[in-house]
């Protein structure tokens, strides 16, 4: 067994180091990502389909808001998930935290493809529909911070940017197979046999695939100290907001940067092929397939992206991102013209910019905090800052296009971009910081 200088494992664990285990690893963690991604995604792609399944279809416009409001309501339990799960991670290990993250999200899906409609149950409907994304919120509260403090603290020596951004590539991974299923079931069925019955074969395909994710995510090797009831770490335990308070900067910087790329994030891979369909009347067809290409672009970009972070560092890329949306965000808008050229290639463009950002973000955030209290130090505030701008992002940007107020939804995401820009500026560069210590 090798050993990693920059090993976050605490004493008493034993971490395989050989690179066929690093290799099994990074693929269990990050294939367990690529479902839950699959399941967040299916939802906006199928939202316009199914909304009228679960709220009064009275009003088409009033019945996908609804929906996407539920989506919002998903971000709710988002920071609490990251405090749990962060927490837990912290004290029992990085791999039960992934198990029982994947395992929630599964089953959440599931509940989901076979959820009566509100034809036949009424409110019932809407209210089954609003618990399930609940629950899933919180496993995905705590799913991406834990798996991106875990694939960090695997990397090997010089390569955490790298292994970070591995994280987002799975994302990508996600929402490609996503737009393919979307893809799929729009092109082989009638509108009305969607409406009907169709979205549910993509929720139930995500769930049975998660239970699969679940098995593989079984298999990996812990990286931190595991504490259990029969060996206490030694003295009282302080809590985790005590232990959080000397690393507030951290706190910061992780809110910072979650600040901007969750929001552009949700913005230009998630709803953009949605909202291109309802404000722009572009056929559901040529806005998936050309946001399916603009993906395959993204997913290139990363490991790229990543390899110049370990290289250049951690700073310049974000600043590089900041700056590219301060100056683009209203053209990459006007590209938007119910055309699949004019999608492919703003998608394109602002996913390139985000490619800077992701492909350190990971790196950073575990970068900032010691191992004692890297996931929580993670997870809470990423999912805080997620579920406030991400997850909001797709209700404001219907809302405002419905009300002919498109670019004040420009304004806000250029205000948000702001900051990240600011917190790249102000940040230290951390691409030599050892991730060991504890303190």
């Amino acid at each position: 067994m090798t050993s990693n200088s920059d090993s976050a494992v605490g004493p008493g664990t034993t971490l395989v180091d050989t690179q066929g285990h690093r290799a099994r690893d990074l693929i269990a963690v990050n294939a367990g990502n690529t479902l839950e991604w699959y399941d967040w995604t299916i939802y906006t792609i199928f939202a316009p389909y199914f909304a009228s399944q679960f709220f009064r279809s009275d009003d088409s416009v009033s019945a996908l808001l609804a929906t996407l409001a539920v989506f919002a309501v998903g971000f709710i339990t988002r920071p609490l998930g990251g405090w749990l799960f962060g927490r837990y991670a912290d004290r029992r290990g990085r791999k039960t935290a992934l198990t029982l993250a994947m395992a929630i999200v599964a089953i959440g899906s599931l509940v989901i493809a076979v959820s009566p409609t509100y034809g036949a149950v009424g409110v019932l409907a809407s209210v089954i529909l609003l618990l399930a994304r609940l629950v899933q919120g919180l496993a995905h509260g705590g799913e991406m911070g834990t798996a991106v403090t875990y694939l960090v603290e695997r990397a090997p020596e010089g390569r955490r940017a790298l292994w970070g951004s591995s994280s987002w590539v799975s994302v990508i991974i996600g929402t490609i197979l996503a737009t393919l299923t979307g893809l799929a079931v729009t092109s082989l069925l009638t509108e009305a046999q969607i409406e009907s019955w169709g979205w549910r074969v993509a929720f139930g395909l995500g769930g049975i695939l998660g239970l699969y994710a679940l098995w593989l995510r079984r298999q990996i090797q812990e990286t931190a100290k595991v504490e259990t009831d029969a060996a206490p770490a030694p003295g009282p335990r302080k809590p985790i907001s005590e232990r959080l308070r000397p690393h507030l900067s951290g706190v910061a910087i992780v809110m910072g940067l979650s600040a901007g790329g969750s929001i552009m994030f949700y913005t230009w891979l998630i709803f953009a092929p949605t909202y291109a369909q309802v404000a722009r009347g572009q056929d559901p067809d040529s806005a998936l397939a050309a946001a399916l290409l603009a993906q395959v672009v993204f997913l290139a970009a990363l490991p790229l992206m990543g390899l110049l972070g370990d290289r250049v560092g951690r700073r310049p890329m974000i600043i590089a991102f900041g700056a590219g949306f301060l100056a683009l965000s209203f053209p990459l808008n006007r590209m938007i013209d119910g055309s699949f050229g004019g999608l492919f290639l703003a998608m394109t463009i602002a996913l390139l910019l985000l490619a800077c950002l992701f492909a350190v973000n990971g790196a950073v955030w575990a970068e900032v905090f010691p191992t004692a209290v890297r996931a929580a130090g993670v997870a809470a505030p990423l999912s805080l800052a997620t579920a406030i701008f991400g997850g909001t992002a797709p209700y404001l940007n219907t809302w405002f296009a419905s009300n002919n107020l498109q670019d004040v939804f420009i304004w806000y995401l250029m205000g948000i971009t702001a900051i990240t820009l600011l917190t790249g500026l102000l940040a230290p560069e951390t691409r030599h910081w050892r991730l060991d210590r504890t303190t």
